[in-house]
Formats: structure tokens, C-alpha cells, sequence
């Protein structure tokens, strides 16, 4: 006869491969964040960065948006699709342009369309330092990505400036 004890252990260990499972198993949702998490740890730039270094944060920056990707930035009225290369040297001219930078997303909000499809929306926060004024923005960004060989790449990318930061 199973003791009070037993129905306890089992159950308890049920609770807690149940959680495990949820935590750390690979899903969708995370390897979205995964992607975001990236955009903050490469997009960001230290003032002695090498160029080598700056190069290749470029290119596994551009490595998360499909081929093509469309780009819509709202307060300059700019709409167009961008092969892949072409989103890498922007990125290398823009990180060129600043002595440091750092890059930060808040508020992110994740929703499956579907099995291949997702909608992120989130405040993307840029600080740096340039040439003439430090820099000190913050933009909406809503994106749609889609799951392209196991892989969650950026579609569209449409970016608001935040009136008030």
C-alpha cells in the first residue's frame, strides 16, 4: 500500500519536472526574446570598440532580418525593403557614427499570429555619445517576424519617435 508520504514525493516531483519543462525547454516566445536580447547585446557599442568588432556586431545584426526586410521610420516618411546587406552596412554606418552607444528595448510584448508568424512591439531606447550632442532617444518599434528554418527573422521593422522622452 503507497503511504501519504510516497503521493506526496510523486506529486511534488511531477510539480517540479512540470516547471523545469516550462522554464528551460526551447520555445517560440523565447527564442523571440533570444533575438531581442541580441539586438541589445550587439547593438550596443563600447568607445574603444574595435572595427573588426564593429563589423562583425554588424553582420550578426543584419543575420536577424530576412532577405528582404521592410523598414518604415514614421517621422521621416521613409518606407522600403532592404536586402540583407544592405540593413548590415546602414548598421556599420550608424554604430560608426557614435563613440558609444547603448541600445535597450522595454515594454516588449509578444504575439503569435501563428505557427510561422509573430508581432513584437516594444520602446526601443538608443544613448550614446556622437559628435555634437549626446544622443538620447526613444522609439516605438513594432515588428513582424516570421520562422524561416527554425529561425525567427525580422519582416518589418516600423519605427515611431516617442513624442516627450
Amino acid at each position: 500500500m503507497v503511504n501519504t508520504k510516497t503521493i506526496v514525493a510523486i506529486v511534488a516531483a511531477a510539480l517540479i519536472a512540470g516547471l523545469a519543462y516550462r522554464l528551460w525547454w526551447p520555445n517560440d516566445e523565447r527564442a523571440i526574446r533570444n533575438q531581442l536580447a541580441l539586438i541589445e547585446q550587439v547593438g550596443t557599442k563600447a568607445e574603444a570598440e574595435p572595427p573588426m568588432e564593429g563589423l562583425v556586431k554588424a553582420t550578426r545584426l543584419a543575420a536577424l532580418f530576412s532577405d528582404p526586410c521592410r523598414l518604415t521610420v514614421e517621422s521621416v516618411q521613409h518606407d522600403g525593403a532592404y536586402p540583407r546587406k544592405q540593413i548590415q552596412e546602414r548598421i556599420l554606418m550608424a554604430r560608426s557614427s557614435f563613440p558609444t552607444l547603448a541600445v535597450s528595448l522595454h515594454d516588449v510584448a509578444i504575439e503569435r499570429l501563428d505557427a510561422r508568424a509573430a508581432a513584437v512591439r516594444a520602446t526601443l531606447r538608443l544613448r550614446g555619445k556622437g559628435t555634437g550632442e549626446p544622443l538620447a532617444a526613444a522609439q516605438e518599434l513594432t515588428a513582424e517576424l516570421a520562422k524561416v528554418d527554425g529561425q525567427w527573422l525580422f519582416t518589418a521593422v516600423t519605427l515611431v519617435e516617442v513624442v516627450g522622452q
